[in-house]
C-alpha cells in the first residue's frame, strides 16, 4: 500500500538524524552545572575575587570552549600615544590604529612634573584614535596615558608629558617613568 494511503505513514514526522555528540555535550554541560553549583554553595557569601595569572588564562579558555568559540586569551595590544598642545588650555592625544581586540580606551591624566597618580578622565569607544582635553591650566605640565581594555584585561600605553601652549609649539615628550 502506498504511503499516502496509509494514515500511519502520514502521522510520522521526519526527524533528522541526531548529532552523535549531542548527548556528550549534554552530559558535559550537566556536569559543569553541578560543579559550579557546588562552588557557589561552598563560597556562600564570600565576595567574588577576579582570576589572575594562570587561573585567569584557564577560566578564559574554559569560557571560550563552553561558548564554542576559539579566541586566543590575550589582553589588548598596547598603543603609543603622542600629546599635542592645541591652545594655551587644550591638549590633543593621538594614537595609531593598531590591530587590537580592545573594547574601548580609558584616558588617564595627572597634573605636574613627575606626578604618579593618574586618574581616569574619559572612557572612549574602540574606534577612538584621539582625545581632546580642554579647560586645562596654562603653562602647567600634565602627564597622560591611554589604557586599552577588554573583558580579559587591560594594557597601558606609554606616558607622555605635555604643557598646553600655542598650537603646534611642542609635541608631548615621553615621560621618564
Amino acid at each position: 500500500m502506498p504511503a499516502r494511503d496509509n494514515p500511519k505513514a502520514e502521522e510520522q514526522v521526519h526527524q533528522p538524524p541526531q548529532d552523535p555528540h549531542a548527548s556528550d555535550m549534554h552530559r558535559l554541560l550537566s556536569t559543569l552545572d553541578r560543579v559550579f553549583s557546588t562552588f557557589r554553595e561552598q563560597l556562600g557569601t564570600e565576595p567574588p575575587k577576579p582570576f589572575t595569572g594562570n587561573a585567569k588564562i584557564a577560566a578564559d579558555t574554559f569560557n571560550d570552549i563552553v561558548a564554542g568559540l576559539k579566541f586566543e586569551s590575550r589582553r589588548p595590544n598596547p598603543v603609543t600615544v603622542e600629546a599635542i598642545p592645541v591652545s594655551p588650555t587644550e591638549v590633543e592625544l593621538r594614537w595609531a590604529d593598531v590591530p587590537t581586540n580592545a573594547d574601548g580606551y580609558r584616558v588617564e591624566r595627572c597634573q605636574g612634573y613627575n606626578c604618579q597618580d593618574l586618574d581616569e578622565i574619559a572612557r572612549l569607544p574602540s574606534n577612538a584614535r584621539s582625545f581632546r582635553d580642554a579647560n586645562l591650566s596654562e603653562r602647567t605640565p600634565y602627564r597622560y596615558r591611554v589604557v586599552a581594555f577588554d573583558g580579559r584585561g587591560e594594557t597601558a600605553s606609554n606616558i607622555v608629558e605635555v604643557t598646553p601652549g600655542p598650537s603646534g609649539t611642542r609635541i608631548g615628550r615621553p615621560a621618564n617613568v
